[in-house]
């Protein structure tokens, strides 16, 4: 009796969160304005996982390991500027894409947990993103490419010191980057789902997710 009990919790559960989720891809400034403040908290934790939680070793291992990858690769193979270029701009298009379409879809309820508290240690962990990356420079090793593979891998460090920046205006550096800084707080503003690009806006406004400041107070003054 008991069990069953419980299985009828466990699938209403599923299906308060399955509700959850056909709301949460629409989630923008006026659903957000349309509920009040603490069920608007409690859809958010209800909505996010914690499976993307990790330990700090597993954060900033990444740091560490892809300097060492980008020595590696400029001693096996000579840097080759246009093709090292090429690599950065890929990585630019890499990074927008899997930030707009997984991590705000197929992997939303793990993303989510960032944007309920951006200052913990989530993301996909270092061991697998260094172990990839190994793979990756053999691969391009044997294919003539580790220039190209120089410049993906230099973006990707770019990437992860900006985010990693952004999120703590007490940083040093932050001054430096103010402007990249309000791009990815709008993104973070209620739900928006525009600015996808951290490291830059290149993609945003190719693909017409850029928003600025005075708009976005503009839509929400509409709403």
């Amino acid at each position: 009796m008991s069990f069953t009990l419980a299985a009828k919790k466990v699938s209403s559960r599923n299906m308060q969160f399955n509700a959850l989720m056909l709301v949460l891809p629409r989630f923008t400034p006026s659903t957000h304005k349309m509920m009040p403040i603490g069920h608007t908290k409690e859809f958010l934790r209800m909505a996010a996982s914690n499976k993307w939680l990790m330990s700090s070793a597993a954060y900033y291992l990444d740091f560490f390991t892809v300097p060492l990858f980008v020595a590696l690769a400029l001693c096996i193979a000579p840097l080759h500027l246009g093709e090292a270029l090429a690599g950065l701009l890929t990585w630019s298009l890499v990074e927008y894409l899997v930030h707009r379409f997984l991590f705000h879809s197929l992997y939303r309820r793990e993303h989510w947990t960032h944007h309920l508290d951006v200052l913990a240690f989530i993301g996909i962990s270092s061991w697998k993103t260094s172990s990839a990356y190994a793979g990756l420079l053999v691969l391009a090793w044997l294919t003539g490419l580790t220039s190209a593979f120089t410049g993906v891998i230099v973006g990707y460090f770019f990437y992860i010191s900006l985010h990693y920046v952004m999120h703590r205006p007490e940083h040093w550096a932050y001054r430096f980057i103010s402007g990249l800084a309000v791009n990815h707080d709008l993104h973070h503003r209620k739900g928006v789902e525009k600015n996808f690009g951290v490291s830059s806006p290149l993609w945003d406004h190719v693909f017409g997710t850029y928003v600025r400041a005075p708009a976005l107070s503009t839509v929400e003054e509409n709403t």
